[in-house]
């Protein structure tokens, strides 16, 4: 009867308030997209990231990167703690026992020879006590441990996707870096082989100073650049290799930016997909459970708590003959003044549930703009590179007119550099805008919440 009774006032009640999802209104359609309900976060990451030597690195990254590897421990840690919160909901139970010898002693000293005996003593016995959850205190706790280990999980899911996309932007920043550096040498060949014919020619007085010192400045800018970029792309090699756990080395890739690009296709779905996908505001949401939680727990506090306990046992006075016994009792503990100690921790609970409610809030706002911004930045950049590419191809055509030009003794070959000078970097700016026309495929994804589903 009397633990029937202690499990019902164990369920009596559970102070604070009780978890309710925050709702945020989010728009009907992204800035940037139409209304559609198809969604690329629902595909598996290997779908969007078709690339062989991609997902071959990805593979790697999920496998061994060390910074994944502390989040999963840090997880199983979290969820280690909510059984040390639920604990206090079951019985204590433990034991004791003890046994002594010894004679009668004076200031130290023993002195059997006086007339001291040697006694022999001992005892064995088990306890159990149990403090009663009135008021949902142990409760609120188990609580805000589940939300805590909640939020290391989707801290693990966020570092994964944030992974992905460092990674598979880097992936195709190394093929921009490849393409660059491959007009860099042409474009080293091209002025070589001018400078060479301006030094013929000024031996022969056929050009002046002028035209040589500007093919010798364009051939040594772009030599400085060759091994600029072979420093980036080294560079990059080495810190994709480190977070796919790998020695430094070179990173093996195929295709080009601009069968990427012309790949290129996005679908949003829809603004509130976010909230219940995006491993970052799944986190923050966890967070906020657990601040409520803690609410709970800090009016808790305010109330008494009562704790049953319980033990029985032997004793041995002489170790050749035992006595037995057993006791029950009830504990009740509470507060009087405690010099504002619970209501100052109250308001402060209170606070960093508001804090935390901003800190979800902004996280969705954040995640609404950048999705935004990608699609708006994919939609821009498809007028870029077609504004580009037209760029370039005049540029190669008057390079080409130039030359016959030239043939035709209507021109000197200064007027070949000259268009030389205009074309090659407009064709890096041409690679450069692919790949961020590319990028936007795993930067939409992941911060869609794609990719981190094993």
């Amino acid at each position: 009867m009397i633990l029937a009774g202690a499990v019902v006032l164990t369920s009596a009640c559970t102070l604070g308030p009780n978890w309710e999802k925050p709702q945020m209104e989010v728009p009907a359609a992204f800035r940037g997209a139409g209304v559609g309900d198809s969604n690329m976060a629902d595909l598996p990451w290997q779908t969007v990231l078709k690339d062989k030597n991609l997902q071959a690195l990805l593979t790697d990254v999920f496998n061994n990167n060390r910074s994944l590897e502390a989040l999963f421990h840090n997880v199983e840690a979290a969820r280690c703690y909510v059984t040390v919160a639920r604990a206090p909901m079951f019985p204590s139970l433990g034991y004791v026992g003890s046994a002594n010898e010894g004679v009668n002693t004076a200031g130290g000293s023993n002195f059997t020879d006086m007339g001291g005996s040697v006694n022999k003593s001992g005892m064995a016995g088990a306890s159990a006590s149990w403090e009663l959850d009135l008021w949902g205190k142990t409760r609120r706790e188990v609580e805000s441990a589940e939300a805590s280990a909640e939020e290391a999980a989707e801290e693990l899911n966020n570092l994964r996707i944030s992974l992905m996309r460092q990674v598979a932007s880097g992936y195709l920043q190394l093929l921009m870096l490849d393409e660059q550096l491959r007009i860099t040498r042409e474009s080293m060949e091209s002025y070589r082989d001018t400078l060479n014919l301006f030094n013929d020619q000024f031996k022969e007085g056929v050009v002046d100073k002028l035209q040589v010192a500007s093919a010798q400045a364009a051939l040594a800018a772009a030599e400085a650049e060759a091994p600029a970029l072979e420093l980036q792309i080294a560079s990059l090699e080495n810190t994709l290799s480190m977070l796919a756990g790998r020695a430094p080395g070179h990173i093996a890739r195929s295709g080009s930016l601009l069968s990427y690009s012309k790949a290129s296709t996005l679908a949003a779905g829809m603004p509130a997909d976010l909230l219940s996908r995006r491993p970052d505001i799944r986190a923050k949401e966890q967070a906020l459970r657990a601040a409520n939680a803690e609410v709970g727990v800090a009016i808790a506090s305010y109330f008494p708590s009562i704790n049953l306990t319980g033990a029985a046992g032997f004793g041995f006075p002489n170790l050749s003959s035992s006595v037995s016994g057993w006791g029950i009792g009830a504990n009740l503990t509470g507060p009087l003044f405690q010099g504002g100690r619970l209501s100052a921790n109250e308001e402060a609970k209170k606070q960093a549930f508001l804090a935390a409610k901003a800190d979800y809030e902004q996280a969705v706002l954040s995640a609404l703009s950048e999705v935004a911004s990608t699609l708006t930045q994919h939609q821009k950049l498809r007028e870029v590179i077609a504004k580009q590419e037209t760029a370039v191809a005049a540029y190669e055509q008057s390079v080409s007119l130039a030359k016959q030009r030239y043939k035709e003794g209507y021109s000197a070959y200064f007027e070949v550099l000259d268009n030389q000078l205009r074309l090659f970097p407009a064709q890096k700016q041409l690679v450069s805008y692919r790949y961020q026309y590319a990028a936007c495929i795993p930067t939409l994804y992941t911060q869609l919440g794609g990719g981190w589903q094993k």
